[in-house]
């Protein structure tokens, strides 16, 4: 074989065709959607044609190095490394060779000698000083945004100016907010100097007229949201979603002017590198619960994030506040009667929360309860439009693998925590006050009989 005959070779659907021409053009390229629409099968394939045509027949580079990455071992083996080895001619007629022992794909000589590793990540930072000219990840939604921005810091090689990074996905995983905000809703920070790079093409099952009619009724007769998710490529619902109830048209709302009966709460999760989640909530006369306003940062210390929700809480009363369980226990034990708590350190500010629940189950429970809407029934809890994280994250967190009631702390479950905590306290008060954690000494220390058992109750 002298030359490639790429159509010859692959036989790309039309929309495998158009996502060729679209990753050509742009540098992040994300081809997401449907099951079976030939995703996986597209980015092997597109790799091998951007070494050849574009690295060595163009720009005539030799060794160049590209990689395809799964999220772990099984995954990269089930989708790539058992098809190529059939699949990718091999031999002295073939394209190249596959070398096991290393997971690479080498073209022959007369080819440019390019190589297409693949690759897991289960641990990004094994990659810290590796170098590939193209990246593409299969089930990018499976990794979070922080693996996407560590490759992006790899994605390099001498004499390329542009460089490729190309994934394919389904809906739903982990990743589903960050990917989704990027690629489908364009929502970039504003140190993204890049956004006009970024290209997302919607792929449906009727893309790849290689699918068995059988896998079709297959699709057909999977729930709603499934159905809609991977045989319509719908990012809007997806398996494993924890909160099926949200809909944008019932539980998001235009600011208005909180009427002032409406008793007022706030609730809080505890973060530092990962972000710190504060929220502002109305209870009305029917039981109804209003998010009217949200904190959520990174990076702060305690004594700024105090300064933060007070600024935020100026002129207003709250019946109470309750927080994370985690911001109760010492902190910095640096001596027999230990460091002062997080919950203290608040206090110090004038910010004094009651201990939240941590029965994770019950409260997810509850927020099912109050996030349910049907023709006739309105949610019980509603969230303004100006909680832009809430609304981001709380539809796309999934249910955990081995804990099937739980959600999966490994996703972005801030503003849903800080949710889960208010919604518990409510129910556990009864319509009380909870009492904080210095009212509850106080009480206790009222029902001792003698000055032995305070001292003893005291120094502990």
């Amino acid at each position: 074989m002298k030359v490639i005959n790429f159509d010859k070779l692959v036989h790309f659907t039309e929309k495998q065709r158009e996502a060729t021409r679209l990753a050509s053009k742009f540098d992040y390229f994300l081809y997401g959607g449907a099951a079976g629409g030939g995703k996986s099968y597209w980015l092997r394939w597109y790799a091998i044609f951007w070494l050849y045509f574009y690295c060595y027949k163009k720009l005539g580079l030799r060794n160049v190095r590209a990689a395809i990455f799964c999220e772990d071992y099984p995954a990269l083996w089930d989708r790539h490394v058992s098809r190529i080895q059939y699949e990718f001619p091999q031999g002295k007629d073939g394209i190249g060779t596959y070398h096991g022992i290393t997971h690479e794909f080498v073209l022959h000589p007369q080819f440019g000698s390019g190589v297409l590793s693949f690759r897991n990540l289960d641990d990004p930072s094994k990659y810290l000083s590796a170098e590939f000219a193209l990246e593409g990840v299969d089930e990018l939604t499976k990794n979070t945004r922080e693996t996407f921005d560590f490759l992006r810091m790899r994605k390099r090689w001498p004499g390329i100016r542009r460089t490729k990074f190309i994934a394919g996905t389904n809906p739903g995983g982990i990743g589903h907010a960050w990917v989704k905000d990027l690629w489908l809703n364009r929502k970039f920070g504003t140190g993204e100097k890049e956004a006009d790079k970024f290209k997302f093409l919607r792929a449906t099952v009727y893309d790849n007229k290689y699918l068995p009619k059988e896998y079709i009724s297959v699709l057909d007769g999977l729930p709603e949201k499934m159905r809609k998710a991977y045989k319509e490529g719908n990012w809007d619902m997806f398996e494993g979603q924890v909160f099926t109830e949200w809909s944008a048209d019932r539980h998001i709302i235009p600011p208005f002017l909180i009427p002032a009966g409406w008793r007022r709460f706030r609730s809080y999760d505890h973060g530092r590198t990962a972000p710190a989640c504060c929220k502002w909530y109305a209870l009305d006369n029917d039981g109804r619960v209003w998010v009217y306003r949200e904190l959520y940062k990174a990076g702060l210390n305690v004594d700024q994030l105090a300064l933060e929700i007070n600024r935020l809480s100026e002129g207003e009363t709250y019946t109470w506040s309750v927080a994370d369980p985690s911001i109760f226990a010492k902190q910095g034990m640096v001596d027999k009667g230990g460091g002062e708590t997080i919950a203290q350190n608040f206090a110090r500010h004038g910010i004094v929360f009651i201990r939240g629940s941590n029965r994770r189950v019950d409260g997810w429970q509850l927020m099912h309860q109050y996030l349910y809407c049907d023709e006739i029934n309105n949610p019980k809890i509603i969230y303004f439009n100006t909680c832009f994280n809430s609304i981001k994250t709380i539809p796309s967190l999934i249910y955990d693998e081995h804990k099937v009631e739980d959600v999966d702390t490994k996703a972005e479950d801030h503003a849903a925590d800080t949710d889960r905590y208010m919604l518990m306290s409510l129910k556990e008060s009864k319509g009380d006050r909870p009492k904080t954690d210095i009212e509850k000494k106080l009480e206790e220390i009222k029902n001792r009989d003698s000055i032995t058992d305070f001292n003893k109750f005291y120094g502990s």
